[in-house]
């Protein structure tokens, strides 16, 4: 509100700010009300919003165990200083690996002899190179790039004007001289022997160049593929780095070595320290849920005898909310088997503390981690039992059921044709025919099967039964708790946002009632000054004539 005049009654001496005051005050009652409302949701509203991103980075941290965490690999060497050989896995079975390096791949190379300045003229005319997958470019110096560098740039700036593609040649100017010469060296762009057998490329030089002297003539390397010996079997490969031996693992060839009997042994296994990591990343993500929750339910006494209770205490949606995440958590994934080694999180080193919050005992985890680590996966990534070796589960998701599914998969003129049977939640009975060339089959949206992937030859039958594991679970609920349903985190915030919209439009009103309201006293008290100022004079006017 705007302020008014402040005046006390100079004849009446009546306390007019203190009576406008006053009867504003009670008048505001209800919109200072409103006030404290739209305090009390816009602190609600910040603390949804802050539950709403750490179930999210709870989530995310799911993500990070089910999909690295549990499946990240450690790789051990008998070589500390992988002298010869090292490696590295991601998604690798285990096992034991000897290797010895016998020769490294190299890249082809031309040295030209002539040394001369930089700058200085090679001579003008067409040059040309062709590559080793006998690809030819024929580069041109003019006036404009007349000098050895100019050369150098006009090879690395070459593209075929049909392909667009560039030379698979590089060109470098080299000092080799103390007094500044330097010499043009050419090399491939890649390691190894040509996908057409090809070691070596070559370069004809411009008529009259003056890097084409009679003698001597071009000094050319060539290229040659890495060779060593994996488990005893010799293998050879263009590159030094070599991923496509072992499925998952990656070899660096580093030296040859002259003694071939004394292979490097490297040991890949499964990381309990990166999976024990990954869990601890889900147990503070989820702790900071529950506490950034519990601070917001508490019930405290002011100094003046007062109480402050927090936005959730008593909130039964958002408590209910909570321990929907709680128990998603710490319950056993749907689908699991009653027999399965370890059936819930607590079984695996996961608890719940006396105060609400989850710790690891690691010792625990790495002991059930090291000794059957697909039964502890189990627990948090989509798994499946399939009774026929020839059909077995790819992935699930949240919405896949977990009741039995039947199977029967025949190759119908060269396609893949199968017939998936299951129940209903309701259930009914629901079954479907899919069809595969590459033999995957994938369960459609809005049906039980929705998420499922499977891979199966011709001749599959039996039951398949599958497991969402909690990661899907969580992230559903995830998806769930945070729409603009009302009851869920994103419906309150919207409530409250359209409570506070309704509530300021009714302050904004108020706030105009009082300033007419505060205006209209203080023309009546004004008045009233008025008047009694006129009685009083009246009064004097009579007195004189008494």
């Amino acid at each position: 509100m705007t302020a008014g005049i402040s005046f006390a009654g100079l004849v009446t001496n009546l306390p007019t700010d203190q009576l406008i005051s006053a009867i504003l005050n009670q008048e505001s009652q209800p919109m200072v009300a409103m006030q404290k409302q739209v305090t009390t949701n816009n602190t609600k509203t910040a603390a949804l919003q802050t539950l709403e991103g750490d179930l999210g980075n709870l989530t995310l941290s799911m993500d990070t165990l089910t999909n690295t965490g549990l499946s990240s690999n450690t790789v051990t060497s008998s070589d500390s200083t992988n002298q010869y050989v090292s490696a590295t896995a991601s998604g690798a079975s285990n096992g034991a690996y000897d290797v010895a390096v016998k020769a490294l791949a190299t890249t082809a190379r031309i040295v030209v002899p002539t040394a001369m300045a930089s700058n200085a003229a090679v001579g003008t005319g067409t040059y040309s190179i062709t590559d080793m997958a006998g690809t030819t470019a024929n580069i041109t110096i003019d006036s404009s790039n007349n000098t050895l560098a100019g050369l150098a740039q006009a090879i690395n700036n070459y593209t075929d004007p049909t392909t667009g593609n560039a030379l698979d040649v590089s060109a470098t100017v080299i000092q080799t001289g103390a007094d500044g010469s330097s010499q043009l060296v050419l090399s491939s762009n890649n390691t190894g022997v040509g996908s057409n057998g090809a070691t070596t490329f070559s370069m004809t030089m411009a008529d009259g160049s003056t890097l084409s002297p009679a003698s001597p003539s071009l000094t050319s390397s060539a290229a040659q593929n890495s060779d060593f010996f994996l488990n005893g079997a010799e293998l050879q490969r263009t590159s030094n780095v070599v991923s496509d031996a072992v499925s998952g693992v990656t070899f660096t060839l580093n030296k040859p070595q002259t003694d071939l009997t004394q292979t490097t042994h490297l040991a890949v296994g499964l990381d309990a320290g990166a999976a024990t990591t990954a869990l601890q990343g889900v147990v503070s993500a989820y702790n900071q849920f529950y506490k950034d929750y519990t601070s917001n339910t508490t019930f405290t006494q002011n100094t003046d005898g007062s109480y402050t209770a927090g936005v959730f205490n008593m909130d039964m949606t958002v408590q209910n909310m909570v321990n929907q995440v709680s128990s998603t958590l710490m319950n056993a994934a749907p689908g699991l088997s009653s027999t399965a080694r370890y059936t819930t999180p607590a079984a695996v080193g996961l608890k719940t503390n006396e105060d609400g919050t989850i710790s690891l005992d690691t010792t625990a985890f790495q002991a059930a981690f090291n000794a059957h680590p697909q039964d502890v996966a189990n627990l948090f990534t989509h798994s499946g039992s399939s009774t026929s070796p020839l059909l077995s589960l790819l992935s699930a998701g949240s919405n896949t059921t977990t009741n039995p599914i039947t199977f029967s998969v025949a190759n119908q003129n060269g396609v893949l044709t199968g017939t998936f049977s299951t129940t209903k939640a309701d259930g009914t009975a629901y079954s479907t025919s899919l069809t595969s060339t590459d033999g995957s089959f994938y369960g459609a949206s809005g049906t039980p099967l929705e998420g499922l992937v499977v891979s199966a030859e011709d001749g599959a039958t039996g039951t398949l039964k599958a497991s969402q594991g909690i990661s899907a679970v969580l992230q559903a609920l995830d998806l769930n708790l945070t729409s603009l349903s009302p009851g869920d985190f994103g419906g309150m915030i919207n409530s409250l946002a359209a409570q506070n919209s309704d509530l300021n439009t009714q302050i904004l009103q108020q706030q105009n009632y009082l300033a007419t309201s505060k205006a209209s006293l203080e023309t009546t008290y004004s008045n009233l000054e008025t008047s009694v100022s006129s009685l009083q004079s009246a009064s004097a006017s009579l007195s004189t004539l008494a």
